[in-house]
């Protein structure tokens, strides 16, 4: 396949001025797939390029293209459709399957062709006469909700040595890089981001292959599992992370943990970080030690963790015979206070229950009825939507509680923040526990 770096062509060039870019990104590559081989007759893709400070591969041969888009990577792809071509979905769909960087298509075509053309992978259909400025916008916007996770806000998956960044398209395995193609890494944040259910095998050859299933489709499924544990140093006998389910499918074998771009951060450059959570962690013994009662000292650490900025709400429940009885919030409605009041033990479906019989946090950042958490997610429709984390309340061996929080954005809560909040569960249990007994009696 023929492709070259375009970003010196001198029939895309705009002379270089010094001025600083219009749009102040990180340089990085748009790969353009030209059908009609014409994009030196559209001088405004490559003043846009310019502008958003990137370089362009040229892509004009359909045959090789998944090839060469699994290689590059680029940050975003443009299918430029000429005038004398019908506009052609299985174009669109070939990159949908190569990439999952978003697709801008620049076309002339009527709605019924733009339509197809989304439903084929399209991220977007712009007009061939569109200004370099707004193709520009329109093509960044496209990378940063990308990036960024438009209904998530994970940029990494861990899961004991093996770390994955959805943003640099990455993973790593005991700090080594795992060598991944495309369709290796997609089919394993599929997995990942299954949370620990079996994902079938229909569904798997559809999100990573684009395909409908079949025999065909299976055996290429085995194969790309085979090649994903080989590099994850799996064996077919004892593997760590892909786990065969007969019958019905894989399911990713270690526990996953979201994390955001700010969390990951915060973990490894932020020097003093685990000063600044010792002394939070001594003002909660303080507050807990201070209050008259166990209402008291509940309201007092949830107020607390709303306003150092670690949650946006907070509920704290404590065991009283079938139920857990809401004794301390902050940050929610009154609406959700009064759905939440009462939990009977003897209703899964709500997180914080589960909680208790699992004695392990679990967070909760896309809510299915599927998943068991029917009754937690009818309550989160009372509230924004968000990232929910509960963590039991311990005392001693028992567990005796539960601590209910949530951000309203999509980021989930990390390593570190988890267990801050563990510590503060921990220290609410012993310290509510015993107060709750005594007014109780």
């Amino acid at each position: 396949m023929r492709t070259r770096d375009i970003g010196d062509d001198p029939r895309t060039r705009r002379a270089r001025t010094g001025a600083a870019s219009v749009f102040p990104v990180p340089a990085q590559r748009l790969a353009v797939v030209d059908l009609g081989n014409e994009l030196h007759t559209r001088p405004h893709v490559g003043a846009m390029s310019e502008r958003l400070n990137w370089s362009v591969l040229h892509l004009h041969e359909a045959e090789e293209l998944g090839w060469a888009l699994t290689v590059n990577r680029p940050a975003a792809v443009l299918v430029i459709i000429p005038a004398d071509l019908p506009p052609d979905p299985t174009t669109v769909a070939r990159v949908r399957r190569a990439t999952r960087a978003p697709i801008a298509v620049l076309a002339d075509v009527t709605g019924p062709q733009s339509v197809a053309l989304i439903s084929a992978g399209a991220d977007t259909v712009l007009p061939t006469s569109t200004r370099e400025e707004e193709m520009g916008a329109r093509v960044l916007a496209l990378v940063r909700r990308a990036a960024e996770g438009s209904d998530a806000g994970a940029r990494y998956l861990l899961s004991g040595p093996l770390r994955v960044d959805l943003w640099q398209r990455e993973a790593t395995l005991d700090t080594e890089p795992v060598r991944l193609t495309n369709t290796e890494f997609k089919l394993l944040v599929c997995l990942m981001e299954a949370g620990g259910q079996v994902v079938p095998a229909s569904r798997l050859t559809s999100r990573v292959w684009g395909w409908a299933g079949g025999d065909d489709g299976l055996n290429t499924l085995r194969i790309g599992v085979g090649r994903l544990r080989r590099k994850l140093g799996d064996t077919v006998h004892e593997p760590r992370f892909v786990l065969s389910v007969r019958g019905s499918g894989y399911r990713f074998g270690g526990q996953v943990t979201e994390v955001g771009a700010r969390e990951e951060e915060r973990r490894t450059s932020e020097t003093g970080s685990d000063l600044l959570l010792a002394e939070r962690l001594a003002r909660r013994c303080e507050e807990l030690a201070s209050a008259p009662d166990a209402r008291s000292a509940a309201s007092l650490v949830a107020r607390s963790l709303v306003q150092e900025g670690t949650v946006d709400a907070i509920g704290l429940h404590l065991l009283d015979g079938d139920r857990l009885q809401l004794v301390a919030h902050h940050g929610f409605s009154a609406a959700w206070q009064e759905a939440a009041q009462e939990l009977r033990l003897a209703d899964s479906g709500f997180a914080a229950v589960r909680t208790l019989t699992a004695e392990e946090p679990v967070q909760l950042r896309r809510f299915s009825t599927k998943a068991g958490y029917a009754r937690t997610a009818a309550l989160a429709h009372v509230e924004l939507p968000g990232t929910y984390l509960f963590v039991p309340l311990r005392s001693g061996s028992s567990v005796v509680g539960a601590m209910g929080l949530h951000r309203h954005s999509s980021e989930p809560f990390g390593p570190l923040s988890i267990t801050y909040l563990k510590a503060v569960a921990a220290l609410c249990g012993v310290c509510l526990s015993a107060r709750w007994r005594t007014t109780s009696t």
